[in-house]
């Protein structure tokens, strides 16, 4: 939450103006106390706009749709002056976290989240609807998660069905990508505007991206307009049809907001009440927003060390974005702060002196390339790595699958951020890794034609240098073997592409079912087998070195919370029924197989991740709060421990500490025998302890993202 700047309001009607909230068309918005103390959140317009009458009759309507608007599921009006100079309206402080957030922050939601988010922004619906009020704006960051439940907000260009006279002509008001198709033509719109919208958030919430996805205004309106929504990434089928019919390009065949509340409220399970509806990380986020205070001097941050380390407080330092902490026996080397309403979107990544963070608020990103050693930006620009992407490093150049402002991979200079080529390609629900090797960046998409295939780039120029067409790539991803770049298919087909030339030279087909995505160890490439054993095949010819049957419980890489991956030299295969299973690629035999539930009482087996594997042990999370150290030569339990919920991110091992990042921050355990050496927490201005979500080492630090919007680099200790 960002301090007031010089210029803004001290007072509003009887507010006290404590911290800046953010800012849209219309105007700004404050966070504001009243003299007994309630927060509140003051929208002010624009005072270029408040003199135009257009605006200020809009304005007015607003005020007049929010009050009008009742319901458990909105933000109610608590106070405003359409008279005043400017106009403004507070409405009641939500805390908790956008919508939009909370999804950049952990992912997508489950199918049942998803339902139930859908009743509670229903019912909020039918009460705007009932007041004669037609939305225009609900998109991801206008539906906040709170500790009570789900809240629809901001009425910024809500009006009365009637006052159709209020838009001029030509004009759409809203946000291309969740905007009906006859908004985004400037027509008149009425309730089914709305859900249109609503069913393109339920799209957001699912699958992390909305269904028309990224690009420019003008991409996006057509596609608004003359294409089908991609609802491909929606799980489930009955939630598919459901979104599908919302999203109908006739109005008149779209469901009204009773139908689908009594929908999609048939479910008890499904009340969006509390936080319990929401996966645990979510949950625990709303509710640490939840309990926040409001700030007393919102420009200060601060970052606590428990353990060795005390308490410590960082200023900011010259605006430059980089925070120094003044005591001089910190760990903590430096701090950077994403600016505001900015997160980061995947992994970071440590390479050459630089630490680089790919950050994004709604459609509009930037990538920062940090000194590893001082914390200051060496340079920000304006593209950034998809979500679910992961960019490559090749000789002094970067690379990344953009999809925030546009469709394309980007090359760019890794000392200066400067745009080296672009070319346009779509990922149509693929998952863009890129790889790269002998001045070739490799990676699955579409040229937009409904052809998939694997692209190879040329890493200077960006020419394209050859495709290789193949049906069946949905989620896969390309992995690298030597000069090999390797893709499978849904339907168990495995491809060794010649990096240079783009020639297949090999195809297995391991049977219907298996892994979409090939491991790698070493110059073997490993896959699943439709009867449960494990593949290994020569990266080179594709020829089938060994077989190792694991059974039916074996995961397949499709099987959510069944992890399969490779560290330090060994492949780790999970079972359904939380067995892990260690296998010697070079020899192809079963090392060892080892539970990691908790045993008797558990309840059932834990979701868990690949192990980190270091100083003779393999170390492991069920991401439910619970770290499990084994032998690495024999699976033999060494030690257990206690901590925070997980975020997706496996341990990391750094000489001889373990870092591992969950909800409440980054704890450091000894590796020999797991005792707590230190633990970071981050205390935002709200005085609410932070996440560690993506965390990466280079040279002995350790570079964590915290509450994906401040990276903090620690230095390990002996």
């Amino acid at each position: 939450m960002p301090a007031t700047r010089p210029g803004d309001p001290r007072q509003v009607g009887p507010y006290r103006v404590v911290a800046r909230l953010g800012a849209g068309g219309m105007g700004q918005v404050f966070l504001g106390r009243s003299p007994a103390g309630r927060t509140v959140a003051i929208k002010i317009i624009h005072p270029a706009l408040a003199e135009e009458g257009d605006f200020r009759t809009r304005f007015r309507r607003e005020i007049t749709a929010a009050r009008a608007v009742g319901g458990v599921y909105t933000a109610p009006v608590v106070d405003a002056d359409p008279d005043a100079s400017p106009p403004w309206l507070a409405t009641t402080f939500l805390r908790g976290l956008s919508l939009e957030a909370a999804v950049a922050a952990h992912g997508p939601l489950p199918p049942p989240a998803v339902r139930a988010l859908g009743a509670g922004l229903a019912e909020a619906l039918v009460s705007i609807h009932r007041a004669g009020i037609v939305h225009r704006d609900l998109k991801p960051s206008n539906v906040m998660l709170t500790p009570e439940g789900p809240r629809v907000i901001d009425f910024g260009i809500a009006r009365p069905n009637e006052a159709t006279a209020l838009t001029r002509t030509g004009v759409a008001l809203g946000t291309p990508a969740y905007m009906s198709p006859e908004q985004a033509s400037g027509e008149a719109v009425g309730p089914p505007s709305d859900v249109f919208s609503f069913g393109a958030v339920l799209t957001y919430a699912a699958t992390g991206t909305g269904p028309f996805g990224r690009g420019a205004v003008h991409e996006m309106v057509y596609r608004v307009m003359h294409l089908p929504p991609y609802l491909d990434g929606v799980a489930d089928p009955g939630l598919r049809a459901l979104i599908a019919a919302c999203m109908d390009k006739d109005p008149a065949r779209r469901p009204g907001a009773d139908r689908l509340l009594a929908q999609l409220s048939a479910d008890p399970a499904a009340a969006a009440q509390g936080t319990h509806w929401l996966p645990p990380p979510v949950a625990h986020d709303v509710a640490r927003r939840g309990e926040a205070a409001v700030p007393r001097s919102p420009g200060r941050r601060a970052f606590l060390a428990l353990g060795a380390g005390g308490v410590l407080t960082a200023l900011a330092a010259g605006g430059t974005g980089a925070f120094l902490l003044r005591r001089g026996d910190s760990p903590v080397r430096w701090t950077f702060e994403l600016p505001g309403g900015m997160y980061i979107r995947t992994r970071l990544v440590a390479s050459g002196g630089s630490v680089f963070a790919f950050g994004s608020a709604g459609l509009a990103g930037r990538t920062f390339a940090l000194d590893a050693r001082t914390g200051r930006k060496r340079w920000q620009a304006d593209f950034v790595a998809d979500r679910d992407s992961s960019p490559a490093l090749l000789g002094g150049r970067g690379f990344l699958y953009d999809s925030t402002g546009r469709e394309a991979v980007v090359g760019f200079d890794q000392a200066t951020g400067k745009g080296l080529w672009t070319q346009p390609l779509r990922s149509l629900g693929l998952a863009p890794v890129l790889v790269a090797a002998s001045g070739v960046v490799c990676l699955t998409g579409s040229s937009g034609t409904g052809e998939y295939g694997l692209y190879g780039y040329d890493a200077a120029s960006g020419r394209p240098r050859w495709r290789y067409r193949v049906d069946g790539l949905l989620q896969t991803q390309a992995v690298l073997a030597g000069g090999m770049c390797c893709i499978a298919t849904e339907e168990g087909f495995v491809y060794g592409i010649d990096v240079v030339t783009g020639n297949a030279r090999w195809q297995v087909r391991a049977g219907a079912g298996s892994t979409t995505t090939p491991i790698v160890a070493g110059d073997v490439v490993v896959v699943f087998a439709e009867d449960g054993s494990v593949l290994g095949l020569d990266a080179a010819t594709g020829r089938k070195r060994w077989r190792v049957a694991l059974g039916a419980g074996a995961a397949s890489q499709q099987g959510r919370g069944s992890p399969a991956g490779v560290s330090g030299g060994t492949v780790f295969v999970g079972g359904q029924d939380g067995t892990l299973h260690a296998i010697d690629p070079v020899a192809g035999r079963l090392r060892w197989k080892r539970s990691v539930t908790s045993g008797p009482g558990d309840g059932g087996s834990r979701d868990f991740l690949v192990p980190a594997v270091g100083g003779g042990l393999a170390v492991v999370t069920d991401n439910e709060g619970r770290i499990v150290a084994l032998d690495a030569a024999t699976g033999t339990p060494r030690w257990e421990r206690e901590v925070d919920q997980g975020l997706g991110e496996r341990p990391l091992i750094l000489g001889s500490l373990v870092y591992y990042g969950a909800v409440g921050g980054l704890s450091v355990l000894d590796l020999p025998t797991g005792r707590l050496r230190r633990r970071f927490e981050f205390e935002d201005v709200l005085r609410a302890v932070g996440s560690a979500q993506y965390y990466t080492a280079m040279d002995g630090t350790v570079y964590c993202a915290v509450d994906g919007s401040v990276i903090q680099a620690i230095r390990s200790d002996p």
